[in-house]
């Protein structure tokens, strides 16, 4: 079927530093143990399969960032297809199925969609030497670890648990931090492959010498 969802191996392989990342990050949250394999293997397929999916519709967003007119140009481009219409279709019918899909996950899935479109836009805005708004920069950057939140969400379910809104709180803050520190060591690959990048944002719209004290700020 078209709508079924699959993951290419290349996705797998992508996203597995950030499920290893999730699992040694998330898991105490739990009461689960990151030494003990029988408690990574139980939740493990479906976390998996999540953010492999995930990272497959990233590496189609990244071809778009990289190449901004196929979106206009190439209407029939798999890509723009998956991209523009209900990316998450698939995997939201895999979740559904399985009991795991709650409104707050679908909520996510669509920070996930409007972090890609952003992406879009203000890259596109930098290739073209077009002003570009600050405001979506951070609203960008407080999207971009969707998927670490739709993780935590599967995993409150899978356990049969109320979600804990101050783990969610206290986490939503870390995560923010990390995507701000890795997006200032890994800056200049992002800014090769054109990839959004919150430093880049910043200098762009600040300048070099005043973006490190507004990224401060």
């Amino acid at each position: 079927s078209k709508d079924e969802a699959v993951v290419s191996m290349n996705s797998m392989l992508r996203s597995n530093s950030t499920l290893e990342d999730f699992c040694r990050s998330y898991f105490m949250f739990h009461d689960l143990d990151i030494n003990q394999p029988r408690e990574i293997f139980r939740f493990l397929p479906i976390l998996s399969f999540t953010e492999s999916y995930i990272y497959q519709l990233d590496g189609l967003n990244e071809e778009l960032v990289l190449s901004p007119g196929m979106m206009e140009e190439h209407g029939t481009n798999v890509c723009t297809k998956m991209m523009w219409k209900e990316p998450f279709k698939p995997l939201v019918a895999v979740l559904e199925s399985s009991g795991l899909l709650t409104e707050r996950i679908e909520k996510e899935f669509e920070c996930g969609e409007e972090y890609w479109a952003l992406e879009r836009k203000l890259c596109s805005s930098l290739v073209n030497n077009k002003e570009i708004s600050i405001q979506d920069a951070k609203r960008a950057i407080h999207l971009k670890s969707f998927d670490y939140r739709v993780l935590n969400l599967i995993l409150y379910r899978l356990r049969g648990e109320e979600v804990n809104e101050v783990h969610m709180e206290f986490l939503s803050i870390s995560e923010l931090l990390v995507e701000v520190s890795d997006d200032l060591f890994i800056e200049m690959d992002d800014v090769l492959k054109n990839n959004f990048n919150i430093l880049r944002m910043f200098v762009k719209y600040y300048g070099p010498s005043d973006a490190p004290i507004m990224m401060v700020r």
